[in-house]
């Protein structure tokens, strides 16, 4: 039994890395994992020459204060975990981050949305209703009906409360590692943690996310597993054989 427990020890090491930054809600691993390839990139083929450059407010590409970064997702049993990265926080120079939408299982991608609003925490989980296009205001991408198009959804105009989402937004000066506007590195985090039984009973095979910012210049779209996390299963699966020697001893 000392020899099982010292090998539990080991894994669980082995599988939660030190780093400097700390998630509050799930642990999605070290620095690097906040940025991914949303970084410097948007799936829009941005005009004038952009192209799929983030933050394409100017025919020169750059301006951190408009980039999304990176989204991690993962979900448990009882969980659904999201992390949202970027480089201006909630709102930037007039032009507000959007909601985020979610479809489950492939089907339509703005069926919920979390209300990402300034307050910063617990904001809600809604059926959406309807939603609104990006912000139509000088310096938007608006009356481009092609990218507004493209960049879809920005804020839900009407929604049913499904229930809370506990979420926080954490600042970090310094930790973009390749940012386009020199000395603009900043990074905040936006952490969200709800029942995963809001969404379809939380029956429920991939998730789907759509946000993006008031201006359209730059858009997250992924869609991920909701299969639980592999460190989880082993987890999982030491304790069944931890269990299982226990039982073993008693007899």
């Amino acid at each position: 039994m000392k020899k099982l427990l010292i090998v539990l020890g080991i894994v669980i090491l082995s599988i939660s890395p030190a780093f400097g930054f700390t998630y509050n809600y799930y642990n999605f691993g070290n620095e690097a994992t906040l940025f991914d390839h949303n970084n410097n990139w948007s799936p829009i083929d941005y005009p004038y020459g952009i192209g799929h450059q983030p933050s394409p407010g100017t025919y020169n590409p750059g301006g951190e204060n408009f980039d999304l970064e990176g989204l991690n997702v993962a979900t448990d049993q009882d969980y659904v975990y999201i992390s949202l990265t970027n480089s201006f926080g909630y709102e930037t120079e007039g032009f507000r981050l959007g909601d985020l939408f979610i479809g489950v299982d492939g089907g339509n991608k703005y069926q919920y949305a979390i209300d990402l609003t300034n307050s910063g925490n617990n904001n809600g989980l809604f059926q959406v209703g309807s939603w609104n296009y990006i912000q139509q205001q000088s310096g938007s991408y608006y009356n481009n009906t092609t990218i507004r198009n493209a960049v879809g959804a920005h804020e839900m105009s009407k929604g049913s409360l499904l229930g809370s989402v506990n979420s926080m937004m954490t600042f970090e000066a310094g930790l973009e590692p390749d940012f386009m506007t020199p000395g603009n590195g900043d990074t905040y985090v936006w952490e969200m943690m709800f029942d995963r039984n809001l969404l379809n009973g939380g029956d429920f095979s991939t998730l789907n996310f759509h946000v993006n910012i008031g201006c359209g210049n730059d858009l997250i779209e992924e869609s991920y597993s909701a299969v639980p996390e592999p460190a989880t299963m082993l987890l999982f699966g030491l304790g069944l054989i931890g269990g299982a020697v226990l039982k073993k001893r008693k007899k």
